[in-house]
């Protein structure tokens, strides 16, 4: 090692002395993964053969005002020390310990201590940058922290971040243009900036973007270190020589090992010392991507590891009591509803597909059944009955529309779930409430096209909250199955054949009465029965002709009507108006659950 564990330690003595910066210790950090076995010996003879170590017994320190690269070659374990680091690994074999300021950190201490900046760019496309970071200090900051104070904030992040330029702008997304690839990584460095965390970690905050652009990030980090004592990490690939002059600390790693941690100015005499000579030519950078291919580097690392034996315990790790009191989730509820749904619903395509589809629907029906609802003939009220039925099955096979929601938004979700923006529950809220509330609309314009072009005999206000409920069972549906399966493309398999069994089930296509004992169980969970039964009953029962005979039984002539046929004339749920939709809602939430609980439980997303 270029330094000594004695001024390792002092300088990490100065830091804790420090009201409010944070350095950052690690001693004897392993990291494993379980793996199939392949055969192959791993690297730690101790374990089993179906370990992984991909971090082996790692020490080091990050202190405040400096800024440290990781480097090393793709794979030598660099993001993953960084999850590490930052507690965001949530699978594997993690041993060793961790300290902020000599002390064992917390959850707590990770959330409001530490700012993340993941590689690949996670904002809200539909928001200007001023609105995201906006609605970023409204989910992060103190509720104590006054409106004007998160202005402020806001305001002096676009100033540090160079922003001014494009704080109107639309973020936009891969299919509409918006701010520049240099832009977006500065807003998301501001959304870890704005609660002012001491500890600062970016996992390739120059990939994908141009030298010049990644000087620029470079350079801003280095000025955040020196003019606000912030401990910034970042990982590393290939810089270039600017952004390489930039840095303070290396920490260099190769295949899960340390080979060098000191300062940067030092580290060319350190490899120098070890025989591997600098290409004249070649800069630092080039010479230290170069050094990754030698043969002598699991030697060097080896001979690298050394522990830390004296972990200081002095000074607390933040005092930020003011932080630490994050606004009430149902406040982050409305956070979320005032900037992304206001957001969704100013988009015009957003708004006209959900009512596209109830428009196109009504046409098509009302065009077919002009009339039919006051005519009393068997045909007709054959066609009214179908027409019911449709109803129901427009609903739910309309849900796979609404699957892509929660899937095009997961890397988002997770990012925000990691940064303690909200918790699942808060945010299926918002997504529930987003659409819910259109539905209202879209259902009211679908029903009024339906009801009064076909001349119905039920109840307009029964009709529609019947068909509200159904929709709205669909959008839940689909929320469910996209949380727990981990692609779109499973979900729109899964979704289509859940609906499509239900259809059978839906009373019909084959009475109740006349469903096997061994299924009966199954049309009782089927949300389409109830549906359908609702609208049956609020059509036919009490009206003339629902008083009709128009069926009669062909082995006793017993004269049937339309509800005795479909079995809605008997049992005390199927003969209930009231009964259907209590059923109906609480399916609605039953399906709600378990989206809820998808949310929480299943992580598509391992780290």
């Amino acid at each position: 090692m270029c330094t000594s564990t004695a001024e390792t330690l002092k300088g990490r003595n100065k830091v804790n002395k420090v009201e409010n910066k944070v350095g950052v210790s690690f001693e004897g950090l392993t990291y494993s993964v379980k793996v199939k076995n392949t055969g192959k010996k791993n690297v730690d003879d101790e374990k089993s053969p179906s370990t992984l170590t991909i971090l082996n017994d790692l020490n080091g320190s990050f202190e405040p005002e400096k800024l440290t690269m990781i480097m090393g070659p793709s794979g030598s374990g660099k993001s993953t020390l960084l999850d590490t680091l930052a507690g965001r690994k949530n699978s594997g074999i993690l041993e060793g310990k961790i300290f902020f300021n000599g002390n064992p950190p917390t959850q707590d201490d990770y959330r409001f201590t530490v700012g993340y900046v993941e590689q690949f760019d996670t904002l809200v496309g539909e928001l200007t940058v001023e609105q995201m970071l906006l609605y970023t200090a409204e989910l992060k900051l103190s509720v104590k922290t006054t409106s004007e104070e998160r202005v402020a904030r806001v305001a002096e992040m676009i100033k540090m971040l160079n922003l001014e330029s494009c704080r109107n702008t639309v973020i936009g997304s891969p299919l509409s243009r918006g701010i520049s690839g240099g832009q977006a990584k500065r807003v998301n460095i501001g959304l870890a900036l704005i609660t002012r965390p001491p500890v600062l970690f970016l996992d390739e905050p120059t990939s994908g973007l141009d030298s010049r652009t990644a000087n620029e990030v470079i350079e801003l980090l280095h000025r955040l270190a020196k003019n606000q004592g912030t401990t910034i990490v970042a990982t590393i690939h290939s810089p270039t020589g600017y952004a390489f002059s930039q840095f303070d600390g290396l920490y260099m790693i190769h295949s899960g090992e340390t080979i060098y941690e000191g300062p940067v100015d030092k580290a060319q005499t350190y490899f120098e010392h070890h025989g591997f000579a600098r290409d004249p030519d070649a800069s630092l950078p080039e010479w230290f991507s170069d050094l990754y291919k030698s043969s002598e580097m699991s030697q060097l690392a080896a001979q690298s590891r050394k522990s830390i034996t004296e972990i200081l315990k002095e000074g607390p790790i933040v005092n930020q009591k003011k932080l630490r009191q994050p606004p009430s989730e149902f406040r982050k509820l409305f956070t979320l509803l005032k900037f992304r749904m206001v957001a969704h619903y100013k988009d015009v395509e957003f708004v006209a597909t959900r009512f596209a589809e109830k428009f196109l629907y009504a046409v098509v029906l009302l065009t077919l059944y002009f009339g039919l609802g006051e005519k009393t003939d068997t045909e007709s009220i054959a066609a009214v009955t179908s027409l019911l039925f449709l109803n129901v099955a427009l609903a739910g096979f309309g849900a796979s529309a609404f699957v892509p929601a929660l899937n095009i938004e997961r890397k988002l979700f997770y990012r925000e779930l990691d940064d303690g923006c909200y918790k699942p529950i808060t945010y299926y809220c918002s997504k529930f409430i987003e659409e819910a509330f259109i539905a209202i609309f879209s259902s009211l314009l679908f029903s009024l096209l339906v009801f009064y072009g076909v001349k119905l005999t039920g109840h307009f206000g029964i009709f529609f909250l019947i068909q509200y409920l159904t929709t709205l069972i669909g959008v839940i549906l689909a929320y469910a199955v996209s949380a727990a399966v981990p692609s779109i493309d499973v979900a729109c398999s899964i979704l289509p054949l859940y609906v499509t069994i239900c259809l059978f089930f839906g009373g019909y296509f084959i009475p109740f009465s006349k469903i096997p004992v061994g299924w009966v169980w199954y049309s009782w969970t089927s949300f389409m029965r109830y549906a359908f039964g609702a609208f049956m009953i609020d059509n036919y029962r009490d009206t003339t002709v629902g008083e009709m005979p128009i069926f009669v039984d062909a082995i006793d002539g017993t004269p049937k009507t339309v509800l005795e046929f479909y079995g809605l004339e008997n049992g005390p749920i199927m003969n209930s108006l009231g009964a259907c939709i209590a059923f109906l809602t609480g399916l609605l939430i039953f399906f709600a659950t378990m989206g809820i609980l998808a949310l929480v439980y299943i992580r598509h997303e391992k780290r």
